[in-house]
């Protein structure tokens, strides 16, 4: 079982004290399950442009919206690998152009917040005086987002337990039932009876759970309001 943790583990990250998220190859941080950096991996592998798109594309208005987005600079790889195939190559010099306005919108503090409390991907794009600040709103939500992601799950936990808890008493009701009926064979009499006892040890072990999990959910929530409550941002 998880320990129990109080909203104290839960810092806020000042904008003094953020390091640098580090930097890190795509396929050695999918192999180490960088979960953070995934999602945006994922849809950056899986976009691709069509016939028209490319031969009529607006490069920096691309740029733009990848910049928007968080993309990194190299996303403009997968726009050159699905042009090639209609024999078209990508402006570089107005891709980053536009790529750099739209980063400028999206590396502001606030935009940051919005990014981690989504629980989406952040891929060390934003740089220059802003950077700090932005990587400490963005901390911030996802902490709020991993906050309750975990209480939904230890709820969903709580859930599960109160349904096992559910089955086992019924099961034991239906034991019982038959293990006091008359003429009831003796060697099937001495499985009822040994199932009982496994059902009874089972409902403890079950009703000792839900009073954990039903802790551990109000500490949870405690820790989620505490978060939401300190929000640098209107949630």
């Amino acid at each position: 079982m998880d320990r129990p943790h109080s909203a104290s583990n839960f810092g806020v990250f000042e904008g003094a004290n953020v390091s640098r998220i580090p930097r890190m190859n795509p396929r050695v941080c999918i192999a180490l399950g960088c979960l953070t950096l995934l999602p945006m991996l994922l849809v950056a592998c899986s976009t691709g442009m069509g016939r028209d798109q490319c031969a009529n594309a607006d490069w920096q208005m691309i740029g733009f919206e990848d910049g928007l987005h968080g993309w990194a600079a190299d996303r403009i790889g997968v726009h050159r690998v699905a042009c090639a195939k209609h024999q078209v190559t990508p402006d570089l010099a107005a891709y980053l152009a536009g790529r750099d306005k739209g980063l400028a919108q999206y590396c502001q503090p606030k935009n940051g917040f919005r990014v981690g409390l989504q629980g989406v991907g952040y891929a060390n794009v934003c740089s220059g005086p802003t950077e700090t600040a932005f990587v400490s709103s963005y901390r911030y939500g996802r902490q709020i987002y991993d906050a309750r992601s975990e209480l939904r799950q230890a709820q969903g936990r709580l859930r599960a337990a109160r349904d096992d808890l559910a089955q086992t008493e019924a099961a034991m009701t239906s034991v019982t039932a038959e293990l006091i009926l008359p003429k009831v064979p003796v060697d099937r009499r001495t499985y009822l009876a040994t199932e009982l006892v496994r059902l009874t040890q089972a409902r403890t072990e079950i009703v000792a759970n839900i009073d954990y999990l039903t802790q551990r959910t109000q500490q949870l929530a405690v820790s989620v309001h505490d978060l939401e409550r300190q929000s640098p941002y209107p949630i």
